[in-house]
C-alpha cells in the first residue's frame, strides 16, 4: 500500500494545524448544537486524567497525547475482549493471536513493538519480565471503570514505558448496605459462551465489588480453542481522617489454542500445534489519605505471579520429525513485588507530584524438547538459571497554570540492577486558543529496560542470552490540537516524531539480541466526532506512521495506517446500535508466515443492537445481538492466523 510522502515535509500538517486553529475565526457565527460532542472530555475541566502525572488533574491540562475509554463506550461494544476495544483508538494497534473469540492480545501504539507499551491495572504493571509485554485479552472488561492511554513515551512519570502506557482503573466499591449486582450471559457460534456476574455493597466502612465470569469457545476457525475462568475482587475500608485502606486480588487461568501451523518446509521447523496455558493473579494494598486540605499522601504494594505453558505438538501434516511426537514444551514461571509512595501537593494555580517505586522481579523457565529437536543435539531438558532484576525510580512532576497557558514539566531517575541508570525529563503545555480550541505540545526523552529473559535467557531461546544489551532510548515531540467550533462535529489532530537509538534486534544464528542501530517513527492520527442528529452520532479516527529504520540491514522504509468508522444510535427508548468498521495496514515487522505476506486491506465490519426490554425499581433487563465481520472481510496480519468469517453472538443482562 503506497502513501505520498507528505508527513517528511511536514508543510501540509502544518497547514492543517494552523486551519484547525482558525476554525473559530470562521465559524465563529455558526450556531452550535447544545448536546455535547463525544469529544467535550477534551474541553472540560472536571474530566480528571490520572495516567500523565499520577495525580488526577483536569483533561485541559494534560500535554500528553491521552484517549480515554469510558465504562458505557465498553458495554455498548458488547466486546470480548480488551484488544478489540483498544483497537478503535487512532495510534493503538492490537494483534490477536489467534483472532477468534478470546486469546493472547499485544498492544502496539505508534510503531512501537509490544514490549514498549506498559500496561497497568490497579498499580499493578502487567508486562511479563520474560516476555516485555502484556497479555491483555485475558482481563474481564466487567470490572473495568475507565481506561487511560497516553501515546508516546512516558518515563518521566512511569520509568521504563518507551511506546506508551495504557492505564486501567477498575470499578469503585459499593456505597450502600443494599447491593448492586449484575449478572449476564452470551451464547454464540461454535458454542461460543460468556458468563459473568458481579456484586458491590458495603457493611459499615467496609466496601466491595465482586466479579467472576468464564469464557468458553471450540474456536470459530480451525482448531481453535479456548476456556478461562476469571474472578476479581476490591474491598475499601474506611479509616480515621478520611484515610482508606483498599484492597484488591485478581486470578485468571486462560487455556487457549491458537492453530496449527503448517510450515510444509523440509528444513525448520515442523508442522505444530500451539496450546498454551497462562495463569496469573494479583494482590494489591493501597493506603490513601489527606494530610492537609492541599497534601495528599498514597502508599502501595503489589505482588504479581505468572505460570506461562507453551506445548508444541508436531502435526501429521509435517515434512519434519514424527506426527504427535513434542516439539516442545516450554514452562515459564515469573513473580514480582513492588511498593509505591505518591506524594502530592495542589493550591489555586499548581500541582506537584514527586513519589517513588522499588519492583523486584525473577524468573525461571524449564524445556522439554521433542525427539527432533534432541537430534540436533539437544538436551531432553533444559532448565535455565533463574534470573533476577531490582528496579527502582524517584520522579518529580509539576503543573502550572497561567490562565490559558498550563506547563507540566517532569522529571525521572531510574536505576536497574543489570543494565544502566537512565534520567528522563519532559516538558509540556497546554494552551486553550478559546474555549472551543486547545492546544497541545510535549518534548520528552524515554527508555525501555532490556527485557529479563533477553540477558539471562531462558527456554528456547536461552543459547546466547546477552547481559551487555543496553536500553532503546527515544526522544519524542508531540503537538496536537483539538477544535469543536463547527457545528455538530468536534475535530482532534496529533502529529508525533519518536526518533530511538540502541535499537533492539536478534542474531537469528545465535539468538542473541543486541543493540543494531537507530529507527525513527512519525505519523499522525485524526479524529472527528459528531454531536447526536435523531439519535445518530458518528466516530470517525485514522492513524498513518512512517517507520525509517537505520541499522546493519538497511532495511527500507515502512508504514502502518489504520482507519475505524463508528456509526451509532441511541435513543430514550433504551435502544443502543453501532455499526463499526475498521481498516488495518501492518508494517512488515508485524507480518509473519515465514516471508508470506498474510494480511489483507479489507474493511471489517461489525453490528450490533440492544434494547432494555424491562425496568423497574429493583430489576432491569437488556437483550442484544452482535455480528462480527457482517461482510466475510480478510484482516489478517498472519497466513497462519485469518479472521473467521460472519459470526452472531446474543445475550441478556439483568441488574439487580
Amino acid at each position: 500500500m503506497e502513501y505520498p510522502y507528505f508527513f517528511c515535509n511536514r508543510t501540509p500538517v502544518a497547514a492543517t494545524f494552523f486551519l484547525l486553529a482558525l476554525l473559530p475565526t470562521l465559524s465563529s457565527g455558526a450556531e452550535t448544537d447544545k448536546a455535547p460532542a463525544p469529544m467535550a472530555m477534551y474541553f472540560d475541566d472536571s474530566q480528571m486524567v490520572e495516567v500523565a502525572t499520577r495525580a488526577p488533574k483536569p483533561m485541559t491540562q494534560v500535554a500528553e497525547n491521552v484517549a480515554i475509554i469510558t465504562r458505557e463506550e465498553i458495554e455498548n461494544m458488547h466486546a470480548q475482549n480488551l484488544g478489540e476495544v483498544l483497537s478503535r483508538l487512532p495510534g493503538v494497534f492490537v494483534i490477536n493471536t489467534s483472532p477468534d473469540f478470546n486469546g493472547g492480545g499485544k498492544v502496539f501504539i505508534q510503531g512501537s513493538r509490544e514490549e514498549h507499551v506498559l500496561v497497568l491495572i490497579d498499580g499493578v504493571r502487567l508486562n511479563s519480565a520474560m516476555a516485555g509485554n502484556a497479555e491483555v485479552n485475558q482481563l474481564p472488561l466487567r470490572i473495568i471503570e475507565r481506561i487511560e492511554v497516553i501515546k508516546g513515551p512516558a518515563s518521566s512519570t512511569w520509568g521504563s514505558s518507551q511506546g506508551g502506557v495504557i492505564n486501567i482503573l477498575t470499578k469503585k466499591t459499593g456505597t450502600s448496605i443494599k447491593p448492586t449486582a449484575t449478572v449476564s450471559g452470551s451464547f454464540g457460534e461454535r458454542q461460543v459462551a460468556e458468563y459473568e456476574a458481579d456484586l458491590a455493597g458495603k457493611v459499615g466502612k467496609v466496601g466491595y465489588y465482586l466479579y467472576a465470569g468464564q469464557q468458553d469457545s471450540n474456536g470459530l476457525l480451525n482448531d481453535r480453542y479456548y476456556d478461562s475462568g476469571r474472578v476479581y475482587g476490591k474491598v475499601a475500608v474506611d479509616l480515621p481522617r478520611s484515610s482508606t485502606l483498599t484492597l484488591t486480588g485478581n486470578a485468571s487461568d486462560p487455556h487457549y489454542i491458537t492453530t496449527d501451523v503448517t510450515v510444509g518446509s523440509s528444513s525448520w521447523p515442523p508442522d505444530f500445534r500451539e496450546d498454551i496455558y497462562d495463569r496469573t493473579y494479583f494482590l494489591t494494598a493501597n493506603y490513601d489519605t489527606p494530610i492537609t486540605d492541599s497534601l495528599h499522601l498514597n502508599l502501595g504494594a503489589r505482588q504479581y505471579e505468572r505460570t506461562f505453558i507453551n506445548n508444541q505438538i508436531i502435526l501429521p501434516s509435517t515434512l519434519l520429525g514424527t506426527p504427535e511426537d513434542l516439539f516442545y514444551k516450554a514452562r515459564w514461571h515469573e513473580k514480582s513485588k513492588g511498593i509505591n509512595a505518591h506524594l502530592s501537593w495542589q493550591d489555586d494555580w499548581q500541582q506537584i507530584s514527586l513519589g517513588g517505586e522499588m519492583n523486584r522481579s525473577e524468573m525461571g523457565t524449564t524445556t522439554d524438547f521433542g525427539p527432533w529437536i534432541q537430534s540436533f543435539p539437544m538436551p531432553a531438558q533444559d532448565i535455565s538459571k533463574p534470573g533476577y532484576e531490582e528496579t527502582w525510580g524517584l520522579y518529580f512532576n509539576d503543573t502550572m497554570s497561567f490562565g490559558k497557558l498550563a506547563l507540566t514539566p517532569g522529571l525521572r531517575f531510574d536505576h536497574h540492577s543489570i543494565s544502566e541508570s537512565m534520567v528522563s525529563p519532559s516538558l509540556g503545555a497546554t494552551y486553550k486558543l478559546r474555549e472551543d480550541t486547545l492546544l497541545r505540545a510535549i518534548a520528552a526523552r524515554g527508555f525501555q529496560y532490556p527485557i529479563l529473559s533477553y540477558v539471562t535467557g531462558g527456554g528456547i531461546w536461552s543459547n546466547t542470552p546477552n547481559p551487555t544489551l543496553k536500553p532503546e532510548i527515544v526522544t519524542s515531540w508531540q503537538m496536537g490540537v483539538e477544535n469543536r467550533s463547527l457545528p455538530y462535529v468536534s475535530l482532534k489532530l496529533n502529529a508525533f516524531l519518536h526518533q530511538i537509538k540502541d535499537v533492539w534486534g536478534v542474531d537469528w544464528s545465535t539468538g542473541t539480541w543486541g543493540n543494531i542501530g537507530k529507527s525513527q517513527h512519525q505519523g499522525f492520527e485524526f479524529e472527528a466526532a459528531t454531536t447526536p442528529w435523531h439519535n445518530l452520532s458518528l466516530v470517525a479516527n485514522t492513524t498513518y506512521t512512517l517507520i525509517k529504520p537505520d541499522n546493519n540491514e538497511n532495511e527500507a522504509n515502512d508504514t502502518t495506517s489504520a482507519a475505524n468508522l463508528i456509526f451509532r444510535y441511541q435513543d430514550q427508548q433504551g435502544w443502543r446500535g453501532e455499526l463499526a468498521g475498521q481498516y488495518v495496514w501492518w508494517d512488515r515487522y508485524h507480518v509473519t508466515g515465514l516471508g508470506q505476506y498474510g494480511q489483507n486491506e479489507n474493511l471489517v465490519w461489525s453490528a450490533s443492537l440492544g434494547r432494555t426490554v424491562y425496568s423497574s425499581e429493583w430489576i432491569s433487563c437488556d437483550l442484544y445481538a452482535k455480528v462480527h465481520n457482517l461482510f466475510n472481510g480478510a484482516q489478517d496480519n498472519s497466513v497462519w492466523y485469518p479472521i473467521p468469517d460472519r459470526w452472531v453472538l446474543a445475550g441478556m443482562k439483568l441488574t439487580f
